[in-house]
């Protein structure tokens, strides 16, 4: 059994925050039910340490949901005492399937960008998982510089 990483380890890139979903949930097999998982990258590249499960997630994005999701990185940012775009929003929808990429992931990504990058001006990234793997579909916009 691997240990989860501790949120003083830094994440500096795509890559690394791949590994570090699949660390964090220690993916082992196929998902019971489709999931968000939210978690917020400070600027030193650290993580909050904070993990939020929104479970039951449809199949589309839902506008209200994803706006949910913005008041609650606003939450958080105001627990951190930071502005909310001082926090990156990292997240990762887990459902059965195929490792690879379905329309219903790519329309996720879409809603993702139009509503909270967008519209709201959030940094934020979405990685699909199936259980076992874990898959960047939106990355992070800018990695702050090391």
């Amino acid at each position: 059994m691997s240990t989860r990483p501790h949120p003083d380890v830094r994440t500096t890139n795509d890559a690394e925050l791949t590994e570090r979903w699949r660390a964090l949930l220690q993916l082992d097999g196929p998902p019971v039910r489709r999931s968000l998982f939210l978690a917020w990258i400070r600027r030193d590249g650290t993580m909050v340490p904070l993990l939020i499960p929104v479970e039951d997630v449809p199949l589309e994005a839902d506008r209200e949901m994803l706006g949910n999701v913005h008041h609650v990185h606003k939450t958080v940012a105001e627990s951190e005492d930071v502005d909310p775009h001082e926090l990156h929003l990292a997240m990762l929808l887990e459902r059965r399937g195929p490792a690879g990429l379905s329309p219903d992931d790519h329309d996720w990504s879409s809603a993702i960008e139009a509503v909270l990058r967008d519209r709201d001006g959030l940094d934020c990234s979405l990685h699909v998982g199936d259980g076992r793997t874990a898959v960047c579909v939106l990355p992070r916009m800018q990695w702050p510089a090391s």
